[in-house]
């Protein structure tokens, strides 16, 4: 009887222990994996008064699992108020950036589906405006059916697959802010630039987890096909599907690949244990119409992106390079225009103290009017489109009190170059806190 109850305590103890270690896995805006499969128990046939040794035995899983979560991401932000240029710098100050709820349901390991909420409006990616007031908005809406590993199907709204940067969780930035060729230049900072970098969409996607192809290596895919015309829109912007498309390898080194999670394709640095080596490839066609009836102007974007992670002994190395091209179908009297963006960080953790603190430095280029496959009608032009690149040097640090830990704080001080006759003072500061739950 007495072993009978020691058994039942432990593997209790086991589960939440286990389910604990999940949650850990999700933090922000992750699904939590499913628990291992088995949990210790004492083996019969011990000796009066010994201490019994545990031994891992296959339990059943629930069947349904339901998880309750989100975050609060809050900033400060001072710009730096530039003479020549009186728009910036004059809205500093405190910025809630997300205020997420997400309610996530799983059915074994074959069908998750997942609702989240923001109530902050905040977004970064997609201009915010500095006279507006925040209202709540939906973020996350689909159903995942995965019958493989290797093969999976989601419908609904979702982060579509693109840079490594873009896809990333709000609450989990190595920095306050994401590099300035995906998000471009905000309100009040600067000359307003729109970055490359996108966020949900409305669409299908089939993909595939963490593949293995031996080695402790892996093998991840996503090829969307949406509207093409952002999140929380009632309808496409025309009939012609736009279609992304995103591949990874990835290298875990002796610990095997990470927990899978039935959800689409997410940022694979997003979780606590990144791999060794990553390499992700992406590409994008999006037939756009803009405009409103009967004025409408067709455009299409082109692009690739490439990334490229490591991580080893603390030592944190990521670097990403962007380009889209945007014709003009409907103007074709004006040229097409290029894009292209890199940035690159790097990280360390410092080792053998009880804080997980990172200390990190960013580099970043932006050339919103690139030329490569176009050339300009005049040298004015010419002079005028590479006035508009920027470059940006970010320094900062992470806080966590441990590496598990749901609360970090960010500090970030960003030097902004700007191109003559450009050439601003609005360098700045940011600060912020994640708090997840």
């Amino acid at each position: 009887m007495l072993r009978s109850v020691f058994a039942i305590c432990a593997a209790v103890l086991s589960l939440l222990l286990s389910l604990s270690a999940a949650n850990a896995q999700g933090y922000g805006d992750h699904v939590p994996p499913l628990p291992a499969e088995s949990v210790p128990i004492p083996p019969s046939g011990d000796a009066p008064g010994t201490v019994p040794i545990p031994t891992a035995v296959p339990v059943p899983m629930p069947i349904w699992r339901f998880d309750l979560g989100g975050y609060l991401h809050a900033a400060y932000r001072w710009i730096e108020e530039p003479q020549n240029y009186n728009l910036a710098g004059r809205n500093n100050g405190f910025q809630l950036e997300q205020a997420r709820v997400s309610a996530n349901v799983q059915y074994k390991g074959m069908l998750a589906g997942r609702v989240s909420f923001e109530g902050a409006s905040e977004d970064r990616l997609s201009q915010s405006f500095p006279g507006g007031q925040l209202t709540a908005r939906l973020r996350d809406a689909y159903l995942t059916w995965a019958p493989l590993r290797f093969l999976r199907v989601s419908i609904g709204q979702m982060v579509a697959p693109w840079d490594l940067d873009s896809m990333r969780s709000d609450a989990e930035l190595p920095f306050v802010s994401r590099a300035v060729p995906i998000e471009g230049v905000q309100q009040t900072e600067g000359f307003t630039t729109r970055g490359m970098g996108a966020d949900r969409n409305l669409g299908v996607s089939i993909h595939s987890g963490h593949v293995p192809l031996g080695g402790n290596t892996s093998f991840r895919y996503s090829l969307f096909a949406g509207n093409g015309n952002g999140q929380n829109q009632l309808l496409s912007d025309n009939n012609i599907p736009a279609v992304r498309g995103r591949a990874e390898f990835s290298f875990w080194g002796k610990d095997g690949l990470p927990l899978d999670q039935v959800r689409p394709m997410y940022a694979v640095t997003d979780d606590l244990r990144k791999p060794i080596v990553h390499l992700g490839i992406a590409a994008q066609w999006n037939p756009r119409t803009l405009g409103n009836l009967p004025d409408l102007i067709k455009e299409t974007d082109v692009g690739v992106a490439a990334d490229l992670a490591a991580s080893f002994v603390g030592v944190e190395l990521q670097a990403a390079i962007l380009y889209v091209k945007t014709t003009r179908d409907t103007l074709s009297a004006i040229p097409p225009l290029e894009r292209l963006g890199w940035w690159a960080h790097l990280r360390y953790t410092i080792p053998k103290i009880p804080l997980e603190v990172i200390p990190g430095y960013r580099i970043a280029s932006y050339s919103p009017r690139a030329h490569l496959a176009t050339t300009p009608i005049t040298d004015a032009d010419q002079r005028f489109d590479d006035s508009l690149a920027l470059m940006y040097h970010t320094f900062g640090v992470f806080v966590r009190p441990t590496r598990t830990f749901p609360v970090h704080v960010s500090l970030n001080y960003t030097i902004t170059t700007e191109q003559s006759p450009n050439i601003l003072r609005n360098d700045r500061f940011e600060a912020d806190i994640v708090a997840a739950f």
